[in-house]
């Protein structure tokens, strides 16, 4: 590798002369062979280290220029060079940075591409809001077929959605609706902040999840209907056919203008059960469509700092007499640094209770030891996290895709509407719930705000 290297090669071969110079002059020197000779092989000397010391000073001064160039990024230029070795090398660095460069384009624009045809909107901007990246598809999301060079032009779109843009750090979304032209549009924003040479910038993606929030809406929809018929119809069957059996049971008694008709005994018994039955189940009809209607009208949360430790206290002292009685053990363990956040007490007591009586419940009769456990902490998002659990008898799979819909149930008095409040509830509090279970192990809710 070393002799095929022009300079190398030439700075050796002068190295070698010039030391070869010397050793000959100082043997001269030494044993007084000829003061002409060594006067001779001293200006030798002299002339080598001048010539040497002159192409090396000449050849660093070249360099440094040509480095300057290339840290000027002046690359596209012919080196001025007499030394044709050195210029030869000048142009293979030129040649090599000029592929890299070509390599790195292609590299950007094969992955710029691939952004600009992704399905979902892609959108950079840095901390004054001039935009280096807008891709296709949020062209098309936001209908913008303008050139757009800085956030607040999309103002015109939705100052909502330009807010959004601004506020949203790492790691945060929302869900903005868009009015483009007649259509609307749910946006799901999400934002992650860059940093790249110094500067930084923030990269938003929007996804338009209408079509996915409408077949949700209409699975949802499927789903009570279903429920709602199957609740009616419960109740309005039987009365219906004991309707009609008491019309034909009266329609036997002849009256002839008659103003008192006899009726016998049984006929009478099986009259005044018809009604009793009649008046049951449309007194249950009653019920389902009141709590159906307190279902559709959750009240709106007065929200205020709470201290969620001592909530779960006071639901742990309300409710330790009925579970006690039941022979269930409670276990608490409330975290101490969770701060306090803001809530509306008394909903968030309703949501809690109603999944302690839910875990009260789980267990099968025979079961001797029956634990629950009650707990708070903070989560590595700095969340608080609430838990009830439970060691009961769990909760089929089929039944765990349902248990938030509706009046679906598992209990042979249950209304089916608990599960489905709480999840509101928790909603209207911007925070969510969730639910693990597994059958012969027990069921653990999960309340993260």
């Amino acid at each position: 590798m070393t002799f095929n290297n022009p300079l190398l090669k030439r700075f050796l071969i002068r190295l070698v002369l010039l030391t070869l110079t010397i050793f000959v002059w100082a043997i001269v020197v030494v044993h007084n062979e000829s003061t002409f000779l060594g006067l001779i092989f001293l200006v030798l000397t002299g002339v080598q280290l001048r010539s040497f010391f002159k192409e090396q000073a000449a050849n660093e001064i070249s360099i440094n220029r040509f480095l300057e160039q290339l840290k000027n990024k002046e690359i596209d230029f012919e080196p001025e060079e007499k030394n044709e070795e050195l210029k030869q090398q000048y142009k293979s660095i030129i040649s090599t940075i000029k592929d890299r460069q070509k390599e790195k384009e292609a590299e950007y624009q094969y992955f710029r591409n691939i952004v600009q045809h992704v399905g979902i909107g892609i959108i950079t901007f840095n901390k004054s809001g001039e935009i280096q990246l807008y891709n296709f598809a949020a062209k098309k999301l936001l209908n913008t077929s303008y050139q757009v060079h800085n956030i607040q032009q999309l103002t015109n779109v939705s100052e909502e959605l330009v807010d959004t843009f601004k506020e949203l750090k790492t790691g945060g979304s929302k869900l903005i609706q868009v009015n483009i032209g007649e259509e609307s549009r749910q946006l799901s924003v999400y934002a992650i902040e860059l940093q790249l040479h110094d500067k930084h910038f923030k990269l938003v993606s929007l996804q338009n999840i209408q079509t996915e929030l409408d077949e949700k809406e209409m699975e949802a929809w499927r789903n009570l209907i279903r429920v709602l018929t199957h609740e009616i119809m419960n109740s309005v069957t039987p009365i219906s056919s004991l309707t009609g059996t008491t019309r034909e049971m009266l329609s036997g008694y002849k009256v002839n203008g008659a103003e008192e008709v006899p009726i016998q005994k049984d006929d009478m018994e099986d009259l005044m059960y018809s009604l009793k039955t009649i008046e049951s189940r449309s007194e249950g009809l009653i019920r389902f469509l009141n709590e159906f209607r307190n279902l559709t009208h959750t009240p709106t949360p007065k929200l205020k700092n709470e201290n969620i430790n001592v909530l779960l206290e006071g639901i742990s002292l309300l409710m330790s007499k009925e579970l006690k009685g039941k022979s269930i053990n409670v276990h608490k363990s409330l975290d101490e640094r969770i701060p306090e956040i803001s809530i509306d007490r008394e909903l968030i007591e309703q949501v809690i209770i109603n999944l302690v009586k839910n875990a009260s419940e789980s267990f099968d009769s025979e079961q001797e030891e029956k634990n629950i456990w009650i707990s708070s902490n903070l989560d590595n998002k700095k969340r608080v996290v609430i838990s009830v659990k439970d060691d009961g008898a769990g909760i089929e799979p089929e039944a765990l895709t349902k248990i938030f819909i509706p009046f679906f149930t598992t209990k042979k008095n249950g209304s089916g509407i608990g599960l489905s409040l709480s999840k509101e509830i928790v909603r209207k509090h911007q925070g969510n719930i969730s639910v693990q279970s597994t059958l012969g192990v027990g069921t653990e809710f999960v309340l993260k705000f």
